[in-house]
């Protein structure tokens, strides 16, 4: 999928909160229901960085006291890869491990941390996200 060059153009000039802030409550509203099982205790306190190697930004975000949160402390792991190579991830078509090691999906930092992060990747069925998508929107981008 191409990301159109407007959504691009905002998303480089927007600081680093708005979507920060969006992708943690996104993933507090719904991670009881991606991961039933999952307490996050291997996360708590640490920092996650997700870039987006094709516009030159990303965001943080640690997981403290049961919920993710918004992050400025310096990342544990950077997880780097183009806007479209994690929509790719996240719809399923690849595996993290085929990016990976088609250097389209980079880790650095702890590798453990990122191994663990990578393999929930992996495993999560995103689908119930994209449920909540009004319509229209997923009719234009063939979610």
């Amino acid at each position: 999928m191409k990301i159109p060059q407007a959504i691009i153009r905002v998303l480089q000039r927007l600081p680093e909160a708005p979507p920060a802030l969006g992708v943690v409550t996104t993933l507090n509203l719904v991670h009881h229901q991606l991961w039933p099982e999952e307490d996050f205790g291997w996360l708590e306190g640490r920092t996650v960085r997700l870039q987006a190697s094709d516009i030159g930004c990303g965001l943080s975000y640690s997981f403290q006291c049961g919920r993710f949160v918004t992050s400025t402390q310096t990342p544990d792991v950077i997880f780097g890869a183009s806007l479209a190579d994690y929509w790719i991830i996240a719809r399923r078509q690849e595996d993290p491990d085929t990016l990976f090691f088609q250097r389209r999906l980079t880790i650095a930092g702890d590798t453990e941390l990122g191994l663990q992060l990578k393999n929930l990747m992996d495993a999560t069925d995103f689908s119930p996200l994209f449920e909540r998508i009004p319509q229209p929107i997923r009719l234009r981008f063939g979610i």
